[in-house]
C-alpha cells in the first residue's frame, strides 16, 4: 500500500481523494450541487485535455472553449435533430472536435509562442461567427436546447443520475490521460516541450507529434462539451467565448502544468469556488485574475509542484521519471 501511494504521488492521492468524496458524499447533497458537480468533472475533463497539449506538448492554445462548442453543438445537433442515439453522438461530436484539432494542428508545425497563440484565438472568433451564423444547426445567437438521454429505458432526467455518468466518463478519461502521459507519446511529447531541435535529432516526429498532441487536446475538449449541452439543457455562444477559454488556462495553473491530478484538482476547486463567492459575483473575473498572479507569481507548477515540497519525504523524487525529457532539457 506504501509503495502503491509513493508509486501517484502526492496529487494523484488527491486526485483520488476527491472522486472518493464526489462518489460517496454527493447523494447527501441536493441536486444544485449535483449540478455543480458535474459542471467540476466536465471541467476537469476540458483541462486535462488543455494540459495535454500545452503542459505536456508545449502547445500554447486560447481556443479549448472553441472545441467544446463543437462537441456540444454536434452531439446535440446529431441526438435532436438526426435522431443518432445519444451514446454514439457524444463520440461523434468529439471527434468531429478532433478534427479540427487536426486541421488547427498545421499552423503549430511553422508557428509557437506569441504567434501561436494568436491563431488559436483567431480560430476561437471564427467560431463564434459559424455559431451565430449556422442558425439551422446551432440556433444562432438565441441557443439551442439538449434534451436529457436514456440509459437503458431510463431517462437521466435526475441531477445525481447524470452525475454519475458524468463521473464515470471522467474516471475513464483520466486512466487514458494518465496512460498516454507515461508511454512513449508522453514521453515524445515532454521533450519536445523541454528543447525541440534535440528532440528532433533524438528521432522524434516532431510535427506528428504536435498535430497528435492538437487532436487529443481537441477530442477531450469535444468530449466535455458534448457532456456540458447535456449537463445545462441549453447552449448558445456566450458560452463557449474567450472567457471559458481562459478559465481553462487558469484551472491548469492552479493545480500544475503538465499534470493530470493537478487538472483534476485545479478545475474541481475552481468550479466550486464561485459557489463560495456569490455575494460578490460582479468580481468573480477579478478574482480568478487575482488567484491566477497569484499561483504565477509563488507557485509557478501550481499545486502540482507545490504538494511534493510539503510531503517530499513520503513521496520523494524518482530520478528516473521523465528520464527522456531530463536528458532533453540538459543538453545545450
Amino acid at each position: 500500500m506504501f509503495r502503491l501511494l509513493r508509486t501517484i504521488g502526492p496529487v494523484g492521492v488527491i486526485s483520488i481523494a476527491t472522486l472518493v468524496i464526489a462518489i460517496v458524499v454527493q447523494p447527501w447533497l441536493g441536486s444544485y450541487f449535483h449540478y455543480i458537480g458535474m459542471l467540476a468533472l466536465i471541467n476537469a475533463i476540458a483541462a486535462i485535455g488543455l494540459n495535454i497539449l500545452t503542459g505536456s506538448a508545449g502547445q500554447i492554445s486560447l481556443c479549448n472553449s472553441s472545441f467544446m462548442a463543437i462537441g456540444a453543438y454536434a452531439t446535440t445537433y446529431f441526438y435532436t435533430q438526426l435522431g443518432i442515439v445519444y451514446w454514439l453522438s457524444l463520440p461523434i461530436g468529439a471527434i468531429l472536435a478532433a478534427a479540427c484539432g487536426f486541421i488547427l494542428g498545421f499552423p503549430a508545425l511553422r508557428l509557437r509562442g506569441f504567434y501561436l497563440a494568436v491563431v488559436t484565438l483567431g480560430f476561437l472568433e471564427l467560431t463564434q461567427v459559424l455559431i451565430e451564423q449556422l442558425p439551422d444547426i446551432t440556433g444562432g445567437v438565441r441557443g439551442i436546447g439538449s434534451p436529457r438521454p436514456y440509459l437503458f429505458q431510463y431517462k437521466l432526467s435526475n441531477d445525481l443520475a447524470f452525475y454519475y455518468v458524468v463521473l464515470a466518463i471522467t474516471l475513464v478519461v483520466i486512466f487514458t490521460a494518465v496512460s498516454l502521459l507515461r508511454s512513449p507519446t508522453g514521453r515524445a511529447f515532454n521533450a519536445i516541450r523541454n528543447n525541440e531541435a534535440v528532440a528532433q535529432t533524438l528521432g522524434i516526429p516532431v510535427a506528428r507529434m504536435k498535430i497528435q498532441a492538437f487532436v487529443l487536446s481537441a477530442f477531450y475538449a469535444g468530449l466535455a462539451g458534448g457532456l456540458y449541452s447535456t449537463a445545462v439543457g441549453f447552449i448558445d455562444p456566450l458560452e463557449f467565448g474567450l472567457g471559458t477559454s481562459v478559465r481553462h488556462v487558469i484551472y491548469i495553473v492552479v493545480g500544475g502544468v503538465g499534470s493530470v491530478g493537478g487538472s483534476v484538482v485545479g478545475a474541481v476547486l475552481l468550479t466550486f469556488l464561485p459557489e463560495l463567492l456569490r455575494s460578490f459575483k460582479e468580481y468573480n473575473d477579478f478574482v480568478f485574475g487575482g488567484i491566477l498572479l497569484v499561483c504565477l507569481l509563488t507557485m509557478p507548477k501550481g499545486l502540482a509542484g507545490l504538494l511534493p515540497k510539503v510531503t517530499g519525504r513520503l513521496w520523494p523524487r524518482s530520478k528516473a521519471v521523465d528520464a527522456l525529457g531530463t536528458t532533453v532539457k540538459a543538453v545545450p
